[in-house]
């Protein structure tokens, strides 16, 4: 699959930005969208994110600015329909995954919204 163009880059990073706002603005300040040939790579800044009673000013300010990895989106060639991988901590890689209605692929919303309900929650 070719490089996601230009257009579907700047609509798919408009459309998280305002669900983000919209449906997630109490556990996300921003969402930061990275592209690497046919994938889009979602990230989160979270609003209240846990930080120990003891960090220094420094080590706040560095907890807040770190973004939570949340997944992978790979281009279909459809803006409507992106197939959906899961990013998982536990050893640091994407996995391929089904979206909140049971499906490997969707919408760009319903994507982010299935990794949000683990990392954000």
């Amino acid at each position: 699959m070719p490089a996601i163009p230009e257009r579907v880059r700047k609509s798919l990073t408009d459309r998280l930005e305002t669900h983000a706002r919209t449906a997630w603005s109490e556990r996300c300040v921003r969402v930061d969208v990275r592209f690497r040939g046919e994938y889009a790579y979602l990230d989160a800044i979270e609003s209240n994110p846990w930080i120990r009673p003891d960090a220094t000013e420094d080590k706040v300010e560095q907890i807040r600015q770190t973004p939570t990895k949340l997944c992978r989106l790979t281009w279909t060639g459809d803006s409507e329909t992106w197939s959906f991988a899961f990013y998982k901590y536990s050893n640091d890689r994407y996995e391929p995954s089904i979206c909140l209605d049971g499906s490997f692929a969707g919408s760009p919303e319903s994507c982010f919204d299935t990794a949000a309900q683990l990392y954000l929650q």
